[in-house]
């Protein structure tokens, strides 16, 4: 190969180095310039489930203050009913005791009692119509003087000073005690509320995590891929430089080939002349001129 052939080969392989250089910088641009986005959007998502976490947290200490505060409630609500359970065992005996009103307990149990045999008759024997008639007849009159009884019974009682108090108290305590019970059914939706709304947060949360995961994943990626880029136009940068002083040595060497080349011709030339002039052959002025550059006159 000549060396014409092989500089030619060499400004070949240049030109090539030239366009991977300038590829390598373009695409490792673009690979920092999507690095760049994606952790920019890494960064937003970040941010986002940072606050996303701190709405949970505030959302959490609400759902704790409500537990703590629906056990207080529920606390003292099963204190009201405690003391109205009491009262109304206090109303219950002495509803039972006979010296409250002028029927006595005891009167409408022994009613009752004849009810119950009339009754328990009617069930289990075999009547004839007249007879079945009759027992009904007796029943509905007992049931009605029982209730009559019970109800005029109650009236007295609850005329008595001592058992409207007892009444009045057991009232407040039944309000007290159903507030109190409606007040943590309240917070106990509250609760129920703020826990689903917590679930979905923490849903909505775990997503936006993951984005941004994926987000920090193909930064990291680009970015990669941008160094790679840059090692290799560094690469092709050094290979280039490092041929073109290939070039530049062959192109120097090239000139001074053909200088001695061109030398080697006029000194041919010079020697022909000369010999002409010594034997004293007419030479042009373009002769004598070659005589002179050759160092021969």
């Amino acid at each position: 190969m000549t060396m014409t052939d092989l500089l030619q080969e060499f400004e070949e392989k240049r030109d090539l180095l030239k366009k991977a250089v300038e590829e390598h910088i373009k695409k490792r641009d673009e690979a920092a310039q999507q690095s760049r986005s994606y952790a920019e959007q890494r960064d937003q998502l970040n941010a986002k489930v940072h606050e996303m976490r701190e709405q949970v947290k505030e959302k959490i200490s609400q759902k704790n203050a409500l537990i703590e505060e629906v056990q207080k409630v529920r606390a003292e609500k099963e204190e009201h009913f405690k003391k109205l359970s009491d009262l109304r065992k206090d109303y219950k005996k002495l509803s039972e005791e006979s010296n409250y009103t002028n029927i006595s307990q005891r009167e409408i149990k022994a009613k009752e009692k004849e009810l119950q045999k009339l009754i328990t008759k009617q069930q289990t024997m075999q009547l004839t119509k007249a007879e079945e008639d009759k027992i009904v007849s007796e029943i509905k009159k007992l049931n009605n003087e029982i209730k009559k009884m019970k109800e005029d019974r109650t009236k007295q009682l609850n005329e008595n000073e001592k058992v409207k108090e007892l009444l009045a108290e057991i009232d407040k305590e039944k309000t007290i005690a159903r507030d109190l019970k409606k007040k943590a059914e309240e917070i106990s939706n509250k609760i129920s509320e703020i826990s689903n709304d917590i679930n979905k947060s923490l849903q909505d949360l775990d997503e936006v995590r993951k984005k941004a995961d994926e987000m920090h994943e193909m930064a990291v990626k680009y970015g990669k891929e941008s160094e790679q880029e840059h090692e290799a136009f560094i690469q092709a940068k050094n290979d280039l430089r490092d041929l073109e002083k290939v070039i530049a040595g062959l192109r120097t060497k090239k000139r001074a080939t053909k200088k001695k080349e061109k030398d080697d011709e006029l000194q041919q030339k010079a020697e022909v002349l000369f010999e002409k002039f010594k034997n004293g052959e007419e030479l042009t002025t373009d002769d004598l001129l070659i005589l002179q550059k050759a160092g021969f006159l």
